[in-house]
């Protein structure tokens, strides 16, 4: 009976995550300070991550953000996979639980007529498989990054790695020069110690010499 229990719990736990990480959902969301009717999904990607792969989303459709206070606003705009008319999209990502993030889409057909799943559910059907369909392009940006910060962590190694390389042939280099010196050195030093060892003994002779006179 436990087991069973155990296997419950796990279906629902999985099944919550599957909601929130791959579905979106209706929600409101703080636009010039009122609240207004939106579409939210959360992403499994840290915030700054998704925003960037939002932004770039857009901009390859052809959007350019007109103003980033919070809150990114596209004015009169056409994005055919939410509407074939001009219209006022505005997007919010906000940091989520476990490093996740919550992405906002808003839509408007213009002075502040925000749309919604009564009035206009063509849109806001559009607007979730439009956010849905982005939870791969968060997921491939942020993969994307974390190849780009391997590669630069390989280069760095491999640089550190090339520089003590370098300086270990550069040391060896200096210990040949400096063992040659030595041994030179040495060898200078034994003949100098002959030398000096004969010129006491020549010393030394002159003084008996000096003394028997």
């Amino acid at each position: 009976m436990k087991q069973v229990k155990t296997i419950l719990l796990s279906a629902v736990f999985l099944s919550t995550a599957l909601f929130s990480f791959g579905q979106a959902s209706e929600a409101s969301v703080m636009i010039d300070k009122e609240n207004r009717h939106a579409v939210t999904i959360v992403v499994d990607q840290p915030e700054k991550d998704t925003r960037e792969a939002l932004k770039m989303r857009l901009e390859r459709s052809g959007l350019k953000v007109r103003s980033t206070d919070g809150v990114a606003k596209y004015k009169g705009v056409i994005l055919s996979e939410i509407s074939s008319e001009k219209v006022d999209i505005y997007t919010k990502v906000e940091p989520g639980p476990n490093n996740s993030s919550v992405v906002y889409m808003a839509v408007s057909r213009g002075y502040n007529n925000y749309t919604n799943s009564k009035s206009d559910s063509g849109i806001n059907q559009n607007v979730k498989t439009f956010l849905e369909s982005f939870i791969l392009d968060a997921n491939n940006h942020s993969s994307d990054l974390g190849i780009t910060s391997q590669m630069s962590e390989l280069a760095k190694g491999e640089k550190d790695y090339q520089q003590l390389l370098d300086d270990q042939s550069d040391l060896q280099k200096k210990r040949t020069v400096i063992d040659n010196k030595l041994q030179e050195i040495q060898s200078t030093l034994l003949q100098k110690r002959e030398d000096l060892d004969k010129k006491k003994i020549a010393l030394q002779g002159a003084k008996d010499k000096r003394s028997k006179l």
